[in-house]
């Protein structure tokens, strides 16, 4: 494994563990892919710091066990905007 992989995968899991972040934030922050970040996260990182991967294993579990709240709230809030526009273009077009 090259070094900068390795450098790149502790900083993923520290920055992970410090900040809770979702996976697909944490991707946009280091400018990679979401399966580079889990891929380093589940598989490179416990060959190379196993207390870190054990703490980051819990943050995901977490993750993954809420992810249906999350998708549903994301839904939620997409037909809210997509409400209000509608009633903003029927209110223009009555005036």
């Amino acid at each position: 494994m090259h070094d900068y992989i390795k450098e790149r995968t502790i900083k993923i899991g520290r920055c992970i563990v410090e900040t809770k972040h979702t996976v697909r934030t944490i991707a946009k922050e280091f400018g990679v892919s979401k399966s580079t970040v889990h891929k380093d996260l589940t598989e490179r990182l416990p060959e190379i710091n196993p207390d870190l991967a054990d703490q980051v294993k819990h943050i995901l579990e977490y993750h993954k066990s809420i992810r249906h709240l999350r998708g549903g709230e994301a839904t939620k809030i997409k037909y809210k905007k997509t409400s209000t526009k509608k009633r903003e273009v029927l209110a223009a077009g009555k005036s």
